[in-house]
């Protein structure tokens, strides 16, 4: 199955995004940024947090064994923790904007771009850096969006798709990759709960 056909997959599924407004003068800068596949300051507490939990798991399994290195691996990750928080500090200080966290949002995913439910509308056609972090390996990518299509829902949000106008390939594979494991997912709990 060639990869353009699977990024058309969709599947519903829970990850933190957040997105904020391009402006068409700075999409060059947005697009270069994102081939250059750096982490911002405002993203690394979320690309941390998933390293953090898989870390301590493995510590409180090393806490009865080996005590010290436990300790040891404890301290280096306090460590790690406080230079993480100053540097989001300074980053918020420099003029990178208030530090603030993903939302964890339902979505709906494909390697094509993204649907989600928000408060506030956006634009037809307006431009969007979206920063999203996949559960649960807390894989970090930005792409840069165009919004598709953007309706009221009967509860009041407003229903908006984007596309995604420039990705890494890489994390579009990545992407894909994650859509193609959480449908297989699905799958194996559907001919489970048939067979029960």
């Amino acid at each position: 199955m060639t990869t353009e056909r699977r990024r058309y997959f969709r599947i519903e599924d829970r990850a933190l995004v957040k997105y904020r407004l391009v402006a068409e003068e700075d999409l060059p800068r947005e697009r270069d940024f994102i081939q250059l596949n750096e982490i911002r300051a405002a993203n690394l507490h979320a690309v941390l947090l998933g390293v953090d939990m898989r870390l301590q798991e493995l510590i409180d399994g090393l806490r009865e064994e080996h005590k010290a290195i436990a300790q040891v691996i404890e301290l280096l990750n306090r460590k790690i923790s406080v230079i993480e928080r100053v540097v989001a500090l300074e980053n918020a200080e420099r003029g990178g904007g208030t530090h603030r966290e993903h939302e964890p949002a339902d979505v709906s995913l494909s390697g094509g771009g993204l649907a989600l439910t928000a408060a506030t509308p956006l634009a037809l056609n307006a431009y969007l850096a979206v920063d999203i972090v996949l559960l649960p390996s807390h894989h970090p990518m930005r792409a840069i969006g165009r919004v598709v299509d953007c309706r009221r829902n009967d509860d009041g949000q407003f229903a908006i798709a984007i596309e995604f106008d420039e990705i890494r390939e890489e994390d579009r594979e990545t992407l894909i990759q994650h859509i193609v494991r959480k449908q297989s997912a699905n799958l194996r709990e559907e001919r489970r709960g048939r067979a029960a």
